[in-house]
């Protein structure tokens, strides 16, 4: 049994399964109620959900073999968060039930158009067993599945996590975030063929005293530094290495400009893009045994390069870039690397057009455009394209069994927002990640 999976049963089993179990609380609360013969949320979840609005919540909507003796009778069909939870499940139940009879369902041709709601829909016609819902404030909670404390954003993409680790939830999990475009571009081509709710059932042969690995390191800050160390460190320190690479082609610290007016990258950055690149895509398109795709995180060293150590690393923004697309099976992202082209316009999200991250920044600097204004605003000097400090690109070719920041295997939709909630609570000031960040970040309240 994987690690993954032991995670996941042993937090399941101090949380949704005990209150399930407990004659304090009103689990299992069923989703729907049948009213002449139409659903309706059901009244106990009305009472369940009442009074809970401004908050951090987490959610779970799931499948329950009675009478509910281990985690394995509990099987997860979203996972979700919200800061107004009521509403969140109001709405949910209206567009499930708007999305039956499934019977009716005509896809449009484009990506997503079959949706989580017709994914739930389908579950709900498809299985005898009523559809759950468990709500809990997050604040509540002393730790998320890998034994740190959590806030929603993070503990909904590390639970997503677990579950798509485990191949018997595969096609009954409707959660679209966190799990790789490959599976989502798969959903998208198949429509409701890719639900399936008579999986083979989960066996609990170690019954209850399946334990979860020690964690080696104190807090999610130490953790954040050994995942420093083991990769971006190590790379600076590698013989022959090009780390650190400078993002822009600079003179003192004043970036160049494109004879298109946008900001300049510097060609090392640009080659190292392409060769990391390669490792994905090739001229036939997603590299059949290849990487994911790119993780790269931006960042700042407030020491000497040769003196530089994991507290010495400042991370400003970590992000992926995928190989395979939502609608396409080749991403946009890394069409100009697979055919070779000149043309940076997306460049695995690095491009100088209007929607990636080199043509945004340059956007904001002059003034025409604020979705990067923070990160204008934090890198150069106010009303120049001079930097305030050097600035760097870490790109690495992600491949799906290599271990994230909590030693166990993660798909690179996955990684992104552990190391995110790594980084956060390491430097929450300097950090420049709004979504996978928690509502009061500090690049989130300051730019209100």
């Amino acid at each position: 049994m994987s690690e993954k999976s032991v995670r996941w049963r042993h937090w399941i089993t101090e949380t949704v399964l005990q209150d399930i179990q407990s004659s304090d609380t009103p689990d299992p609360v069923p989703f729907f109620d049948t009213v002449d013969s139409n659903l309706e949320t059901s009244e106990a979840l009305g009472k369940y959900k009442w009074g809970k609005n401004d908050g951090d919540y987490l959610y779970l909507l799931y499948l329950l073999d009675k009478p509910a003796k281990d985690a394995t009778e509990i099987t997860p069909v979203y996972i979700g968060e919200s800061n107004n939870i009521s509403t969140r499940i109001g709405n949910h139940s209206r567009k499930i039930r708007a999305a039956l009879p499934t019977s009716a369902w005509k896809g449009d041709g484009d990506w997503g158009s079959f949706s989580k709601y017709d994914h739930i829909a389908l579950i709900q016609e498809r299985t005898e067993q009523p559809l759950y819902v468990w709500i809990v404030d997050v604040d509540e909670l002393e730790a998320g599945p890998y034994g740190y404390p959590t806030y929603r954003q993070e503990l909904e993409a590390k639970l997503v996590g677990l579950v798509h680790a485990q191949s018997q939830y595969e096609r009954i999990s409707a959660n679209r975030e966190f799990v790789p475009n490959r599976i989502l571009y798969e959903i998208g081509k198949v429509g409701p063929n890719w639900v399936t709710v008579d999986s083979e059932p989960v066996i609990n042969s170690h019954g209850n005293e399946e334990q979860c690995s020690p964690l080696p390191v104190e807090s999610k800050a130490d953790r954040w530094y050994q995942w420093v160390e083991e990769t971006i460190i190590a790379d600076i320190q590698e013989d022959g290495s090009p780390d650190p690479i400078p993002l822009f082609a600079e003179d003192e610290l004043e970036v160049q400009l494109t004879e298109g007016g946008v900001l300049k990258r510097s060609a090392a950055i640009d080659e190292q893009i392409r060769r990391a690149g390669l490792q994905c895509v090739d001229s036939t398109g997603v590299r059949e045994g290849g990487c994911e795709g790119l993780l790269y995180m931006m960042y700042q060293l407030d020491v000497p390069v040769e003196s530089v150590d994991p507290g010495n690393v400042i991370p400003r923004y970590i992000g992926k870039a995928e190989a395979y697309g939502k609608k396409r099976q080749l991403s946009s992202n890394f069409v100009e690397i697979a055919k070779s082209r000149n043309a940076t316009r997306s460049f695995a999200r690095w491009g100088d057009g209007n929607y990636w991250h080199i043509g945004e920044i340059s956007m904001a600097l002059r003034g025409e455009d604020d979705r990067k204004a923070h990160w204008a605003e934090t890198l150069f000097e106010s009303g120049t394209r001079t930097l305030k400090e050097q600035t760097y690109l870490w790109v690495h070719a992600w491949n799906e069994d290599e271990d994230g920041p909590y030693g166990v295997p993660a798909t690179l939709a996955e990684v992104e927002p552990l190391l995110i909630g790594l980084a956060y609570e390491a430097y929450p000031e300097q950090l420049l990640n709004k979504s996978g960040t928690p509502d009061d970040a500090p690049m989130k309240t300051h730019s209100q």
